[in-house]
């Protein structure tokens, strides 16, 4: 039994004739009536009886066509899933982001829903050691995170670059609005500063930049979720030190302010498994991303 010969039977059935179903499957009637026999032979059944010049149907037959029916329709749909699959119109793409990179994920993510409904995204905030992780392992198609990537299973694409921010309450006026913000200020303030769970990242740069401009480093707590921390800072306990290509809803009781450096935080990057093979709509979400990064970058720039 095959594909093709349940796709001959049906047609028998729904035509009443060999001849006439031959004709809607241009093929001649001898090959037809072949895999109808082949068909009986293989179960010992009679699919039809003859009735003048046509054919009817037995109750087997009929049953057979019943569940060929469902068959063909599942192979039917298959056949449509992987032809969208092959041109990029359906599909579930798994990204990955660290708190910096969700603007240029989310305008991707919206760039592709408008274009392709059909396709699906699941996405997972994480912080970078995390990300490396499940993107290596194939539980994420692939992750907008922060430099340095410290795992060599991963291709790594160098993204826009982040700047220091300062996280305070709204209602705080401990920085005037005339001025600069810059580290020498925050000396001996009380500064929360993300920290990854493993690596060289932000909070050794915070500390670096405080070294650099002669001011005494008071870190009250560290903290690898932007939430956490914005929840700290609107309980009050200190000043959130973070990078940002742009500061994006944070919380209503929160004002971000940029810090001026002499060099960028860090830089987000875009890092996926190392000769894996991506659905067409990974590799479009993939070029999104990459594009969105790119004129974040570009707009930081001009401003």
């Amino acid at each position: 039994m095959n594909l093709r010969q349940l796709q001959y039977f049906r047609t028998v059935v729904e035509q009443g004739s060999l001849a006439s179903a031959a004709e809607i499957l241009h093929i001649a009637q001898p090959p037809l009536s072949v895999a109808i026999k082949q068909l009986e032979g293989e179960w010992g059944v009679s699919l039809f009886e003859r009735a003048g010049r046509g054919l009817v149907i037995t109750d087997t037959g009929r049953a057979l066509y019943d569940r060929i029916c469902e068959l063909l329709n599942h192979a039917e749909q298959i056949d449509e899933e992987m032809m969208a699959l092959g041109r990029g119109t359906k599909g579930r793409v798994r990204v990955g982001f660290v708190a910096a990179g969700l603007e240029a994920v989310a305008q991707a993510v919206a760039e592709l829903n408008a274009e392709l409904p059909l396709v699906t995204f699941s996405l997972h905030q994480g912080e970078p050691r995390l990300l490396e992780d499940m993107v290596e392992h194939r539980a994420l198609d692939f992750a907008v995170t922060q430099m340095p990537v410290s795992n060599p299973a991963l291709a790594v694409k160098e993204l826009s670059a982040l700047e220091f921010f300062a996280l305070v309450r709204s209602s705080s006026e401990h920085f005037p609005a005339n001025e600069d913000l810059t580290f020498d200020k925050l000396s001996g303030l009380p500064l929360i500063v993300l920290r990854r769970s493993s690596g060289h990242g932000i909070y050794e740069r915070v500390l670096e930049e405080l070294r650099k401009a002669s001011a005494a480093a008071n870190v009250v707590a560290d903290c690898s979720d932007v939430h956490a921390l914005s929840a700290l800072v609107r309980q009050g306990v200190g000043i959130g030190v973070l990078p940002f290509s742009k500061p994006t809803a944070i919380a209503d009781e929160i004002k971000a302010l940029p810090i001026k450096t002499n060099a960028p935080a860090e830089r987000l990057a875009l890092i996926h498994a190392l000769g894996r093979r991506f659905l067409p709509v990974v590799q479009r979400a993939i070029s999104a991303c990459t594009a969105h990064a790119a004129r974040m970058h570009d707009a930081h720039c001009e401003h």
